[in-house]
């Protein structure tokens, strides 16, 4: 139906700019005879894109904005009833295929991008800026200061942006003949770097670990699978052989240092301290 190469296509234009305005649904606006209330009623589906697609495909049919759309790890306590989305291959087939045939490509790449964004309340933003889109078409993306177009930009830059500084900031270490890394990103980054660390290391033998999702990235015989873990994955300690090279790193990267012009402002700003954990030459800095 779809694969995962359309999630890698992230690179579209994108705009940060505040909503500042209430939500007011677009068939409301328009003075549609089918109005799309705001329903006070929460969703709950299954993790994953198809099971989002779901939730746009009761959204419609029932014209409502849900007050809040969950998976199992965010469910908690409401006074809201609670209304359980069922995956349907057919009805997420259905909702997928017009994306690009009504709302063009771009806006497709910029759905599918922002539901990697790690946002909580990313589904209902997404749902308010779909009924915008098909009421609008197309020309939906050059609303950039709209309440509903804006917080979708944002995601997709913030997420963006992540993924930029995981390109730089991924250390490996070696063990049994393959490189191993494991990193803590807000956002669900792993589709996104797949091509970039394929391409980089065609010949080698490596994985990245998402701690925060619990999610692989595995590259092995020139074959790369991403895979969803029930439990925490650890990975070996370092050996001495690594141990030793990893020494030599920080000696490099503090012999380049130079005392006198040290910034610990800019240095927080072009590598945020919350990187420093998974990076070999910092960790030991916090």
């Amino acid at each position: 139906m779809f694969g995962q190469s359309d999630l890698e296509q992230w690179l579209c234009p994108a705009h940060s700019l505040p909503a500042g305005a209430r939500y007011a649904p677009p068939a409301q606006r328009r003075g549609s005879a089918r109005p799309v209330r705001n329903a006070d009623v929460v969703y709950r589906y299954d993790v994953g894109f198809e099971g989002f697609l779901c939730c746009v495909f009761e959204s419609f049919s029932s014209h409502e904005v849900p007050f809040a759309v969950w998976t199992p790890e965010r469910e908690t306590t409401t006074l809201y009833p609670v209304k359980q989305i069922e995956t349907d291959p057919q009805k997420a087939g259905r909702v997928f295929a017009s994306f690009a045939k009504k709302l063009g490509k771009d806006t497709e790449r910029l759905i599918m991008t922002c539901f990697l964004s790690g946002r909580d309340d990313k589904e209902v933003l997404m749902l308010r800026f779909l009924h915008l889109a098909y009421a609008t078409g197309p020309g939906v993306l050059a609303l950039l200061g709209h309440p509903d177009v804006a917080p979708m930009y944002a995601m997709q830059k913030h997420t963006a942006r992540e993924v930029e500084k995981w390109m730089g900031f991924i250390r490996f270490e070696e063990s049994g003949g393959m490189l191993g890394a494991v990193i803590h990103p807000k956002n669900y980054v792993l589709p996104l770097l797949k091509n970039h660390f394929c391409n980089r290391f065609p010949e080698e033998n490596f994985l990245i670990y998402d701690a925060t999702h619990m999610a692989v990235l595995l590259y092995q015989d020139h074959k790369a699978t991403l895979t969803e873990l029930a439990a925490p994955l650890t990975l070996p300690s370092p050996d001495e052989k690594e141990s030793y090279y990893q020494q030599l790193w920080k000696q490099f990267y503090n012999t380049l240092a130079i005392q006198q012009r040290r910034n610990e402002k800019c240095r927080r700003t072009l590598c945020p301290k919350r990187y420093w954990a998974d990076m070999t030459e910092l960790r030991d800095e916090l």
